[in-house]
C-alpha cells in the first residue's frame, strides 16, 4: 500500500487508493476520499500531481486530477467523467485524446 503524505509537520499521510479526485482551487487542493469525506490541503494540485503515480493518476483539467481506477463512465457529449461516490469532473479539450487512450487501455 502506497502513502501521499500531505504534510511533512503533522505527518499526516493518506493511502492512494482511497483518494478518487483532487480538485484545485489556486493555491488549495480539495481531496474527494473512498469514504465520502473532503479534506482540503494547502498546497497546489501541481504539487501533489508531481507526488503520485502518473499512471494511475490522469490531469484532466487545469483543475482535475482523478484517479483511472474510480472512473465510472465517460460522457463524449457534456465531456465529463462520472467517478465513484457520484463525483463528476469536467475533461478540458486539449486533454481529451489523452483521457481516451486511457479509457480504451483500461477496458
Amino acid at each position: 500500500m502506497t502513502f501521499l503524505v500531505v504534510n511533512q509537520k503533522q505527518k499526516i499521510r493518506i493511502p492512494t487508493q482511497n483518494i478518487i479526485m483532487l480538485e484545485g482551487y489556486k493555491n488549495y487542493t480539495l481531496f474527494h476520499l473512498q469514504n465520502g469525506k473532503q479534506r482540503l490541503y494547502a498546497h497546489t494540485i501541481r504539487h501533489f500531481q508531481k507526488l503520485l503515480d502518473a499512471d494511475q493518476f490522469i490531469r484532466i483539467h487545469r483543475g482535475y486530477l482523478v484517479n483511472s481506477s474510480c472512473i465510472v463512465s465517460y460522457d463524449k457529449i457534456e465531456n465529463k467523467l462520472q467517478m465513484e461516490n457520484n463525483l463528476e469532473a469536467v475533461i478540458s479539450r486539449r486533454r481529451r485524446k489523452n483521457l481516451s487512450n486511457v479509457i480504451i487501455c483500461q477496458d
